[in-house]
This record gives C-alpha cells, structure tokens and sequence, in this order.
C-alpha cells in the first residue's frame, strides 16, 4: 500500500511550452514553478517478529536467543545487560534420513550415518521463527520506568509472547503477576490479548539449590557446577509449588520448563513454539 503524506510543486515552463520556435509565435511570459507542501513526519520503527522474549531483567532472555538462532547477544550475570532489542531466526532441524524416507529411498544407510548427515534448512521460510529479545520490564514500565517500556512497541507486531520466568527468583510468582500487568497498562492494552506461552527457566539451578543440605560432600561437589551469583541461592518453592501458583495465576495451560544455559527442554519448547504460532498466524488470516 501507498501513502500520499505530502504532494510536489509544479515545474516551471521551458521553451518548449511557450509557443516559441524557430523565432516565430507568440511570445508570452514564461510561468513560475510553485513549490510543493512541507511537513515533518516522526516515524516510528517496529520490529515485524514471531515471538517476543519477555520477563523481568536476568530471566535468560539472551541465553535462550543464543541457544536456539545464531544470534550473538550480550550475556552477562547482572540485570539490564540487555539495552536494545535483539532478533535471532530459528531454523528448525530437518533430518537427511527424514527426507529421504519422504522419497521412499533406502533408510537403511540414512539411518546409520544420521548424526554424521544431520542438515539444517537453507532458510527458515514458513516454518522457521523469528524471536525478538525485549529488554527487562520492571514495575512501572508501562508507564516509562526501565528500559522495557521503550521496546513494547515491537512487540506489537509479534504474533506470541514467550513469558519466561526466573526459577530462582525470590518471587517468581510476584514477577510473572507484575510483568503480565505492565503489558496490560501498555498502549491500549491490546497486548494483553496476545497469546502467550510460559517457560520456566533456569531449572538447572533451581533443582541442584533444592537438593542443598543432604550431605556436604555433594553439597560441595554441586557448587562446583555451578556460576559463583548461583551459589548460596535457596529456592522458596518446591517445582510442584511453583508449578502449581503458576496454573493458579495463569489463563492458559501453556506452560514448560527449561534451562536455556545447559539446552534442556529447548528442542521441545522450540517444537511446540513452532507448532502454536503456526496456528495463531493461521487464524489471522481467516
């Protein structure tokens, strides 16, 4: 589509309109150009995405991004590392052995060498995603406060929000409640009208804190394992718990679990991310 938002001048007129030629005809002055309009337009940028990464500061916005597209964000162990939106497409993973049993070709060799002839498509085309990682919201975002609030806009654009929360956060329940509300302040609140998905992230540590205290030589032997911020962390919640507030709060029951550092649960989050959006972007174009 075309939009019109200013019209040009008229040019003036040359010899060629002027009934001159040769010496002969009548002279007439020539005609003045007339200058066109003049306006100021302030745009604004969207970022067009298929998923928006979510959460407050320090959920593994950027780690999961990183696991899953080639993007290459800033990671570090402290909130607000992320300032500005990052894209990353997802391929999703196509098997030789797959395409070949397509065909009706011998599997037999195919299925020997699978690890070794394992391919990824040339292009996400319609089956691949797009992910937005939106920079930390904080109370108060939908109102200016942070750096979130800045970036909801694209988030506009996207088709599902991917809302992650932080396993070992004091209050993962008070966190998901409190970014879930700054969207709905957002805008007209057409943001809350989004579908989501909800993951819980970090697992890794939040079950190796669980388990803290049973005998200090495997207390030890885990801590070894872990980032220094990780150590000393107790989790409030057991994952029943926690899983169980979640339901409570949530108007869905899209909700999975993963550790984004150490890729577990990511192939099966991706896979079922991929398959839900496909329908969401399907019922928008009925």
């Amino acid at each position: 589509r075309s939009l019109v938002v200013a019209y040009g001048g008229e040019g003036g007129e040359g010899s060629g309109v002027t009934g001159k030629k040769g010496g002969r005809g009548v002279k007439r002055p020539r005609m003045a150009p007339e200058g066109g309009e003049r306006k100021k337009l302030k745009l604004t940028l969207k970022i067009v995405a298929d998923v928006a990464l979510v959460g407050v500061p320090n959920t593994g916005k950027s780690t999961f991004l990183a696991a899953v597209t080639r993007a290459k964000p800033k990671i570090a162990n402290y909130p607000f590392t992320t300032v500005i939106p990052n894209l990353g497409v997802w391929i999703p993973p196509e098997s030789t052995f797959e395409t070949n049993q397509q065909k009706g070709g011998d599997t037999t060799t195919t299925t020997r060498n699978l690890h070794q002839n394992r391919r990824r498509t040339e292009g996400a085309g319609s089956s691949g995603l797009v992910l937005c990682d939106v920079p930390g919201l904080i109370a108060g975002a939908a109102k200016g406060v942070g750096l979130g609030h800045a970036f909801l806009r694209h988030v506009e654009r996207c088709h599902v929000i991917l809302h992650l929360v932080d396993a070992t956060s004091i209050d993962p329940i008070a966190d998901f409640n409190m970014v879930n509300r700054e969207i709905m302040k957002y805008g007209t609140g057409q943001l809350a009208k989004m579908p989501q998905i909800v993951v819980v992230n970090k697992m890794d540590a939040f079950e190796n804190n669980n388990d803290y205290g049973e005998d200090e030589g495997e207390e030890n032997s885990r801590h070894t394992s872990q980032e220094d911020w990780e150590k000393g962390l107790k989790t409030r919640l057991s994952r029943e718990e926690l899983e169980s507030k979640l339901k409570e709060t949530m108007t869905h029951t899209r909700l999975l679990w993963m550790s984004a550092k150490e890729k577990d649960g990511v192939d099966d989050l991706m896979a079922r991310m991929a398959q839900f959006t496909k329908k969401v972007k399907e019922s928008k174009t009925l």
